[in-house]
């Protein structure tokens, strides 16, 4: 009996081990930051030598693009390094409050146009305690989230952005949280795409329809949903990021299996909803 007992902690001891080291990993490759991060283009600053404009890509994990589909790569390969150059400045996990920690960073690359995709974590803060909670620690918010501080923080990286920079700015409203049309999750990504709108339309900036863009195809989507928002949707996170990363899985076939439209998870999106994002910047950096 005791032997048996001593053979089946190790079994656990061994278990927890294994677990914490995939975890690191994934982890790890997860954060990577993108060789064409704001950090690397200005150590570079002096040895551009070109005359295309400079495209600014703020938000958190939807551009970061390591959890998903990276949408700034598919922009830089629809305009072949011909007029514009993208920097990538997606950082997971980011809220409002911390891109407008990151305005100056932004300024010094001295931008033509600046794309803004955040809130979708400041939406999520509001659906759980307990992602609110944890997002106050990890991310040194001073507060938890709420749709009122979501607008000031936005407001204010509109205005210190104006006043910094000679960009033209574009908010984009965002994808949806889940994709279970009736549910609170998918409406508080719609609330807080309301919340955008209206910041734009106070700033004078442009605005970039995402949310209502993909709202359009998922009311006629017919595919059946295998994957709901019912809590934090961390699990569903970590288990696409496994798949992904250690099993070799691509995003896009993730997102089938849960059958998803535009997302992998229950926030990040797939080539489809990258494809989107794109299209709606390559718009606006074409004046159309």
């Amino acid at each position: 009996m005791k032997s048996g007992l001593i053979a089946f902690s190790i079994l656990l001891v061994i278990l927890a081990i294994a677990s914490a080291t995939i975890y690191i990993y994934v982890d790890h490759d997860a954060n990577k930051l993108p060789p064409n991060n704001p950090d690397n283009f200005l150590k570079n600053l002096k040895a551009q030598s070109t005359d295309n404009k400079i495209v600014f890509c703020a938000g958190d994990s939807n551009t970061h693009g390591r959890v998903c589909i990276n949408y700034v790569n598919i922009l830089e390969k629809r305009f072949n390094n011909k007029k514009f150059t993208f920097i990538n400045g997606g950082i997971n996990s980011e809220l409002a409050y911390n891109l407008k920690q990151r305005i100056d960073t932004i300024a010094a690359c001295r931008p033509a146009f600046i794309t803004i995709l955040i809130g979708s974590n400041d939406a999520n803060g509001t659906l759980v305690e307990t992602v609110s909670r944890r997002q106050v620690k990890k991310m040194k918010l001073p507060q938890r989230s709420d749709p009122k501080w979501f607008r000031e923080n936005l407001s204010e990286i509109c205005s210190t952005l104006k006043e910094k920079t000679d960009a033209k700015i574009a908010l984009l409203t965002l994808p949806p949280i889940g994709e279970e049309i009736n549910s609170e999750a998918y409406r508080r990504a719609a609330e807080f795409s309301s919340i955008i709108r209206e910041v734009a339309a106070e700033q004078n900036v442009a605005l970039l329809p995402l949310n209502r863009t993909m709202d359009k195809n998922l009311v006629k989507k017919l595919t059946p949903l295998k994957v709901r928002y019912k809590g934090p949707p961390d699990m569903v996170m970590y288990k696409a990021l496994a798949r992904h990363y250690l099993l070799g899985k691509s995003f896009d076939e993730i997102s089938e299996d849960n059958g998803f439209l535009y997302l992998i998870d229950l926030l990040h999106i797939n080539t489809r909803g990258a494809e989107t994002v794109a299209d709606l910047i390559e718009n606006f950096l074409s004046g159309r």
